[in-house]
């Protein structure tokens, strides 16, 4: 009898001595709704390179225990982030999901003076387990964290200049391939700007495989340079739209 999927799952980590195995699957590319621009292609191409040279090892210094995140590349997508940053010069840069705040740290190192990194989250920084941000880090004006749901167009509508104004987004939230279609159209409701970057954490899950099929964006999957678990960069454009339940 054929092996059950998940036992098939389960021989693989064990032979292959994986630390973590999530299943996924892959899909064709000519069919694809959303197709890399050549303005992608290069953007990323070029974050890529500027990412091999960062080093995040002060972010590798606030965990308790390795793995150290921060510091491995491809597999992780921070020295991406960096990377994106130093070659977007970006002056506002949203996060969506702060959690421990190693992304936000990312994203805030290479910013130019002028710049600022704003990332929301549901829970305080303060009372977020194993959180590595501290007061210090906020203190230059350069990051700041609302606590709200974006995904609820009252509360987006309230950032809405902000939200207008971002030239990044880093969407690292939910994952559940509900949470991100509202995001969407919430963001869709208050205005990102033509041209303004999205990124994607977690796109090989199997939760989000539709969301990212769906998108009708020019997007590009960035797997091999970011986070194991899936990282997809996509342009938003006012035109494009996406397939929801």
């Amino acid at each position: 009898m054929a092996d059950t999927l998940m036992e098939l799952l389960e021989r693989l980590r064990s032979d292959l001595r994986v630390r973590h195995l999530i299943p996924s699957a892959i899909f064709s590319a000519d069919d694809d709704p959303g197709k890399p621009s050549p303005a992608l292609i290069d953007l990323a191409l070029r974050s890529a390179a500027a990412a091999s040279s960062i080093d995040l090892t002060n972010l590798n210094q606030r965990l308790a225990q390795p793995p150290f995140y921060p510091g491995v590349w491809p597999g992780e997508h921070y020295k991406l982030l960096a990377g994106i940053v130093k070659v977007m010069n970006p002056k506002l840069v949203i996060e969506v999901g702060t959690a421990t705040g190693l992304s936000a740290l990312a994203l805030k190192q290479f910013l130019s003076p002028s710049a600022r990194v704003v990332t929301f989250d549901i829970v305080p920084w303060r009372e977020y387990p194993d959180r590595v941000l501290n007061e210090h880090d906020f203190e230059d004006g350069r990051l700041q964290q609302f606590v709200g749901d974006l995904t609820n167009r009252a509360v987006a509508s309230q950032y809405k200049e902000l939200l207008n104004d971002a030239d990044f987004v880093f969407i690292d939230a939910a994952k559940d391939g509900r949470m991100e279609f509202e995001l969407l159209e919430s963001l869709s409701s208050v205005g990102l700007r033509d041209g303004a970057l999205l990124m994607f954490d977690d796109i090989r899950f199997i939760e989000m495989l539709y969301v990212w099929r769906s998108l009708t964006f020019p997007k590009m999957d960035l797997t091999s340079f970011g986070h194991w678990s899936g990282t997809g960069l996509a342009l938003w454009t006012q035109s494009k739209r996406w397939s929801s339940f």
